[in-house]
């Protein structure tokens, strides 16, 4: 896929001198009144030999288009232009805006063959150029979401021109500058001469950052930069004498950039990431769902639900929240009991839950391992008292002693009945997990605790049970260190480990050191396992041994 760093707004276009011009679209959407509309089916474009568009989720409103839905990304299609002349020459020119806490790019596809245009606020309407080539006399331009699902954008003001291009007599300039820890990726506007633009000389920084080394890639330059950038700075980088492969030098460009994320947006625990939700609230505003937080202190993971949105509860001494993250930008296989920080989002609210909107990769490995976290016990009534649970969103609770109503086998997508000391509610969910091996199982016919996080749904709080354990049924939901025979300890070449159960099927094996750092790991299929630890250090251990969802630790000493 072919990605475009393009600047907002005017754009000149430098990447060669411009003879002539024709337009052959031109649509600014305002024949569109039909909001139940989900496919324009009429011809809008003031060129009478262009006939209609085409469309998939396309909500058409006064003046503009709302693209895509929140469960598939959508497009917007063109009829087939001729865009054969001047060697397949062209320019689209759009406006377009994100939909808030959906994707900031949007892919403007010329036959099939994808070029992603990025920088989409949520806040405004801003003017996107992209110069393209290859056009025939039957090409068809798509404008569609950059993701799969929750891609929506809308779109307005189109423009398709035809350009008759001359000679390049233009130096290049710097479109975009993309920072991370230890390098900067620049992009230029065209490609690159590379014995310029691989010239460490040619940049400088600010702040006593050196540039140690210049690579080029097309028209992106990736610097490597020593010391590392620190996390909420702003950053001034000097280009100079980078020349384009016609031999056009360009001046000096200054560019000013921050990195990271700012120290007013840095929270050391979840209950000061939930305060500022405050700054939110006005769903017009410009915090609304915009803003990147990095949640800096150390949190546990209580529940992980992969089948709806790889939504991760995590929860501290201040309080709790649920990460939603549906595009899998959390990497790392994180387990319930691990430790985590350093996570960036943005948080939005789904129902009246608040939700931590992961925006960017998370591949660190769990801090620590498996760490317990006691459920707040909660009764019937505290769970219909919405004010009292509204304070204990996403938090792990305990329901002591109830029975339920129901008989039978246990059903997904199921709310059941349990009473309390007399008193009766629905206040059981079995739908959010889909846990194998808790549904179908018997419901248990006598009183029981439930365990499970406090999950909100159109105003009613439930308690969403994670596993076995959490419902009482039996199923071990964490081995003890009793359940393991762990030898030789200490070890000097092999270690082999023993399950005194069947109920826990191994499926990895870990090694930790003293202070949480993954060592190595192994996949395996059998509860007696054998590990080498012959080239391990001398010194203390965690033996982590995992099911895919629950884990047991135990330690070893390596002699």
């Amino acid at each position: 896929m072919k990605k475009l760093s393009l600047l907002l707004f005017t754009v000149l276009f430098a990447l060669c001198g411009l003879n002539a011009q024709t337009v052959v679209l031109s649509e600014d959407f305002s024949a569109i009144t039909d909001s139940s509309s989900y496919t324009i089916t009429n011809s809008l474009d003031q060129y009478t030999q262009v006939p209609g568009w085409t469309g998939d989720w396309v909500y058409p409103s006064t003046g503009k288009v709302k693209i895509g839905k929140s469960a598939e990304a959508g497009f917007l299609q063109t009829p087939a232009l001729n865009l054969s002349a001047n060697n397949g020459q062209f320019v689209v020119t759009f406006d377009a805006k994100a939909w808030p806490n959906d994707a900031t790019s949007v892919i403007v596809a010329v036959d099939g063959v994808p070029y992603t245009v990025e920088g989409l606020s949520s806040s405004a309407f801003n003017t996107f150029s992209v110069p393209l080539s290859g056009g025939t006399a039957s090409t068809v331009i798509k404008f569609q979401g950059f993701q799969a699902s929750h891609g929506r954008f809308f779109l307005d003001n189109v423009v398709i021109t035809s350009q008759e291009l001359g000679p390049d007599t233009d130096a290049p300039f710097v479109a975009n500058v993309t920072p991370s820890e230890n390098s900067l990726a620049v992009t230029f506007n065209e490609i690159l001469d590379p014995s310029t633009a691989q010239n460490v000389s040619n940049y400088s920084l600010d702040n006593g950052i050196s540039v140690t080394s210049a690579t080029l890639n097309g028209s992106v330059v990736t610097l490597g930069v020593s010391p590392a950038l620190a996390e909420g700075s702003t950053y001034t980088l000097i280009v100079n004498n980078v020349a384009d492969v016609a031999g056009n030098v360009m001046t000096a460009d200054t560019i000013t950039f921050n990195y990271g994320v700012s120290q007013d947006f840095q929270v050391a625990n979840i209950a000061a990431l939930r305060a500022k939700w405050t700054d939110a609230l006005d769903i017009n505003g410009s915090h609304f769902g915009n803003d990147v937080y990095k949640l800096t202190g150390h949190v546990i993971v209580t529940g992980i639900n992969e089948s709806y949105r790889h939504q991760i509860y995590i929860q501290d001494a201040t309080g709790a929240i649920v990460i939603d993250d549906p595009n899998g930008l959390i990497t790392t296989a994180l387990e319930t009991g691990d430790e985590i920080t350093n996570i960036y989002g943005k948080l939005s609210d789904y129902y009246g839950q608040l939700q931590f909107a992961v925006s960017e990769t998370f591949s660190d490995e769990a801090l620590s391992i498996y760490n317990d976290v006691l459920p707040l016990n909660v009764t019937i009534a505290n769970l219909q008292d919405v004010e009292f649970m509204n304070q204990h969103q996403s938090e792990l609770i305990r329901l002591n002693d109830v029975t339920f109503a129901a008989t039978g086998t246990i059903a997904n997508n199921t709310k059941y009945t349990v009473s309390q000391n007399g008193q009766s509610g629905e206040v059981v969910w079995i739908h959010f997990w889909n846990v194998t091996g808790l549904t179908g199982e018997p419901i248990p016919t006598a009183a029981v605790n439930l365990t499970g996080v406090n999950k909100i749904s159109y105003g009613v709080y439930y308690l969403i049970p994670r596993n076995g354990a959490d419902l009482g049924t039996g199923i071990p939901q964490y081995l003890t260190e009793n359940d393991l025979v762990v030898y030789p300890n200490p070890v000097s070449d092999r270690l082999t480990v023993k399950l005194r159960t069947n109920d826990f099927q191994v499926s990895n094996m870990a090694v930790y050191d003293i202070n949480g750092k993954l060592i190595r790991t192994q996949a395996v299929s059998d509860n007696q396992i054998e590990m080498s630890m012959q080239n391990l250090a001398a010194g203390n251990y965690f033996l982590r041994l995992s099911d895919g969802k629950n884990s047991v630790t135990t330690k070893f000493v390596k002699k």
